[in-house]
């Protein structure tokens, strides 16, 4: 502008100067018109500025205003002159315009000289250009919806080129703009948008502040310039949920309430997942804020620790955004689990001043129990006590004057709840107990004849009585009871089980003495007699004559004859006529011996031998005898017993078989022993009362069982179909291979049934393989134990194993408890010691100090180990499968 303004000036200098080089000489006169130069000296012209405007006439000139002048979008003012010759005045450009192309015109024919001479023509100055027009601007934001992540191109347009902008000239609303930059010499800006993250705003702008920046003309803007409207959403999507009753427990229900951030679409029950329990019923009331659902625990369960999940990717907001992550519930506590109990009798076989422990342990901590809650059999329980209420205790006293073999306790879980107020539910039995409370006696107190009737009348303080029984009656059998139940009884001297029949005693003709001798628990006897009186068949004699001689005694000292009309056949068929006796055999291998009146009629039957035996020996059973079927045209059991005998060769058994009589259960495809058998050089004998196949089984004096054929095929595996899968299932075909063990009839092994005694004190000498000797059995249940373990209990005592109880019994039948087993073992590889040390179980005082010692000892050998949580459980009754590990485990360490 400064070289501008001068030039102005150098052309002014340059017009004066040559004006008076043509200056007229005074005097002189000439007749031409005055003319006239114009210059603008600031030919560039902006906002604000004005411009100095000289107008030079050729000579002084009269008649020269401003309405002479035209004036290109500006106007002049101040028209001035100290000579007439020389005027200035002042240019002031209109506003708002843009023009480069201006010039000032002089109507010269305005002006006149002193002589009056009129101008003539147009005179025009110099060119010069005007901008009084502000620069303005559009700001465009080119995304109007911007969310997380997003970023958005912002144009800025001038309406021509500016400078002096920056990004401080511009306001953003909850966002950033990076620097603004043009590539048009500064018309156009671009700068990216991002918006501030965390906002929610629909209404937002960009503003510029047009002072800032200028035009290249110097032109300031003016005022402010807004952008187009752009919405904002860089919140996350989040949630809360709130399980509002944080204890559950059986029988309630939770309001859950999910509350979004924002509305969102698309949410269900699939997003959530649920820790051990079930949504239900979910709503909004709101629009999709605010969702409820309804929690519904899982049934028997119990955990401190819940929460329900949302997947946030589910849902989205209003504006189509997903969420992202995951969102977790308060926790809760369920526990819908009704408390369970059991119930362990220590002492399983009571008798007089015995008493014994109870101890009632539930799953978890209960309120409400009490003793009414609690049904004893035969016995009164002390109050019931706990340190936790979880494990409880009592003494059971068993009543006065009981004989019964099977009692439990039953708790009515009803009664109780645990803390979260889950009641429990059904009945829990203890294991069985026996109490036998009655005074030691050996009187009877029934005894009965299967023929005749006994005189005087039985009573229990009466020894000796008669019957009579007519001559057709050649056997009887008696049934008598003792009043104590632990005393044994024989009779002839064959021992009889009390109540039970004895076997058939023959009758003579005339007196037959049977005699009962009853042993009562404390070894007190006392012996019963009858005398059987059976009739003649006739009688015969003479009387004195009549003819006067005299008489001769004709009658004989010789009973007549015994008619017998028992009906025979040795061909293995018979037909027996309703009332008669029957006696058929198949050679000496099979002799049936049938009483008269075992039907009510005609019996016919036959005996056949089977050949082909294969399928009836599934397990390898060994044959003692060969297989009979017995086909009778009567259906149903004998109304008497019916005597069985078969022969077998007791050369083939070994040392430790014997042979027993069994027959094959058709339905279940399984042989079934018959108890009591009665066994000579080479012969069995039982009584039945039915008739099937019939076979003489080896079986193992030790247990019982039929003894498997190993040989038969050595890679045959052995197979119970109780036992795949078990943990045990590898020690049990162990054990029975070593022949500790059996499996039953049926295919099955009953993995889970517990142990008794004597079956314990059988398995444990089968696998020490004793070949001690065997001691006299002085126990004072002796009888009740069976023959099948009376060997084996025998070698336990010779070998100090087995001691028995205190007041003399061994308990055969009494089921054995961990904390005896652990002293068998103990006793049978001598770890036992007289010191009660203390034991790593948990439950270590509620071990018996008699065998502490022991549980020690087995434990550090590892033979035995704790259950539960390090609990040894001491009075827990042994299971056939916790035998035999026990068993394998104590081998595996003698070896």
């Amino acid at each position: 502008m400064h070289i501008v303004k001068k030039i102005g000036l150098l052309s002014l200098i340059v017009s004066i100067v040559a004006g008076l080089l043509f200056l007229k000489p005074t005097g002189v006169v000439y007749a031409s018109s005055p003319t006239a130069t114009i210059v603008v000296a600031d030919t560039t012209l902006s906002i604000g500025e004005t411009s100095l405007v000289t107008i030079t006439f050729s000579e002084a000139v009269t008649g020269f205003t401003l309405a002479d002048l035209t004036v290109a979008n500006g106007t002049l003012s101040g028209l001035s002159t100290s000579d007439n010759i020389t005027y200035t005045v002042t240019l002031t450009p209109d506003t708002g315009i843009t023009d480069a192309t201006n010039v000032i015109t002089l109507d010269n024919t305005g002006v006149a000289d002193l002589a009056g001479n009129a101008g003539t023509g147009i005179t025009s100055s110099n060119n010069y250009a005007i901008d009084t027009l502000r620069p303005t601007a559009t700001i465009v934001v080119a995304d109007t919806a911007l969310s997380i992540g997003e970023t958005s191109t912002v144009t800025i347009t001038f309406s021509e080129a500016v400078i002096g902008f920056t990004n401080a000239d511009l306001t953003v609303a909850n966002g950033t703009l990076s620097a603004v930059s043009s590539s048009d010499g500064g018309i156009t800006w671009t700068a990216t948008l991002t918006p501030t993250s965390g906002i929610i705003d629909a209404t937002n702008i960009i503003t510029l502040d047009n002072t800032g920046v200028a035009d290249l003309a110097g032109n300031a803007g003016t005022g402010i310039t807004s952008s187009n409207n752009y919405a904002i959403d860089t919140t996350q999507l989040t949630a809360t949920i709130v399980v509002a009753d944080t204890t559950l427990s059986i029988g309630e229900t939770s309001l859950v309430t999910i509350t979004f951030s924002e509305a969102v679409t698309g949410f269900t029950l699939a997003d959530l997942t649920v820790a051990n329990g079930t949504l239900s019923g979910l709503s909004t009331s709101d629009g999709g804020i605010t969702w409820a659902a309804t929690l519904t625990p899982v049934p028997g369960i119990t955990d401190a620790t819940n929460i329900i999940t949302l997947d946030n990717t589910g849902v989205q907001n209003a504006a189509g955004k997903a969420g992202k992550g995951t969102s977790d519930s308060n926790n809760y506590a369920i526990d819908t689990q009704r408390p369970t109990a059991t119930i362990v009798v220590a002492d399983t076989a009571l008798s007089i001043g015995e008493t014994s422990l109870v101890t009632i342990t539930f799953s978890e901590a209960v309120s409400g129990f009490a003793n009414g809650d609690l049904t004893v059999a035969n016995g009164a329980l002390s109050s019931v006590s706990s340190t936790d209420n979880m494990t409880w205790t009592a003494t059971l006293t068993p009543n006065s004057n009981v004989d019964s073999a099977t009692n439990t306790i039953t708790l009515d879980n009803s009664g109780v709840t645990d803390y979260a107020g889950n009641a429990g539910a059904g009945l829990t039995e203890s294991n069985s107990y026996s109490v036998f409370t009655v005074p030691a006696s050996a009187d009877l107190s029934s005894v009965t004849l299967s023929n005749g009737t006994l005189s005087p009348v039985f009573a229990s303080g009466t020894e000796v009585y008669t019957s009579s029984v007519p001559n057709s009656v050649s056997s009887l059998t008696v049934t008598a009871t003792a009043l104590d139940s632990r005393a044994t009884m024989t009779v002839n001297g064959n021992l009889v089980i009390s109540g039970q029949t004895s076997s058939n005693i023959l009758l003579n003709v005339g007196s037959n003495t049977i005699v009962i001798v009853v042993t009562a628990s404390d070894q007190s006897t006392r012996t019963y007699t009858i005398t059987v009186t059976r009739e003649n068949s006739s009688s015969t004699g003479g009387g004195p004559s009549n003819g006067g001689g005299s008489s001769t005694d004709s009658g004989s000292s010789t009973p007549p004859a015994l008619i017998d009309n028992t009906v025979t056949s040795s061909d293995g068929k018979i037909t027996l006529p309703t009332g008669r006796a029957g006696l058929v055999s198949l050679g000496k291998e099979i002799i049936i011996s049938i009483p008269a009146g075992a039907t009510s009629q005609e019996l016919k039957l036959s005996i056949q031998k089977i050949r082909n035996t294969e399928a009836l020996l599934k397990n390898n059973e060994v044959l003692a005898s060969p297989v009979f079927d017995v086909l009778t045209n009567v259906s149903g059991n004998f109304s008497k017993p019916v005597k069985l005998t078969l022969a077998y060769d007791a050369a083939n058994l070994k040392s430790d078989q014997t042979a027993a009589v069994f027959y094959f259960d058709e339905v279940k495809k399984a042989w079934v022993k018959v108890e009591g058998g009665m066994k000579q050089e080479n012969d069995i004998s039982v009584e039945v009362n039915h008739f099937s196949k019939y076979a003489a089984l080896v079986v193992n004096k030790a247990n019982g069982m039929p003894v498997v054929d190993k040989t038969t095929d050595p890679t045959t595996e052995i197979s119970f179909t109780d036992i795949s899968g078990h943990w045990a299932e590898v020690s049990i075909k162990e054990a029975i291979r070593e022949g500790i063990v059996t499996g039953y009839p049926d295919e099955t092994f009953k993995p889970g049934n517990t142990v008794t005694r004597a079956e314990f004190s059988v398995m444990l000498m089968n696998a020490l393989k004793s070949t001690d000797a065997e001691a006299e059995l002085i126990f004072t249940d002796t009888a009740w134990i069976g023959e099948w373990a009376k060997k084996a209990v025998s070698q336990a005592v010779q070998a100090g194993i087995i001691h028995g109880y205190q007041d003399g019994s061994f308990r055969p039948n009494a089921k054995m408890t961990r904390a005896e087993m652990a002293a068998m073992i103990a006793n049978a590889l001598e770890l036992s010691t007289k010191e009660i040390p203390t034991t790593s179980f948990t439950d270590d005082k509620a071990i018996p100090a008699w065998a502490k010692s022991s549980v020690k000892a087995l434990k550090e050998l590892g033979i035995v180990k704790g259950v539960g949580a390090g609990e040894f459980n001491p009075s827990a009754q042994t299971t056939r499968a916790e035998a035999v590990i026990v068993l394998m485990n104590m081998l595996g360490q003698s070896q």
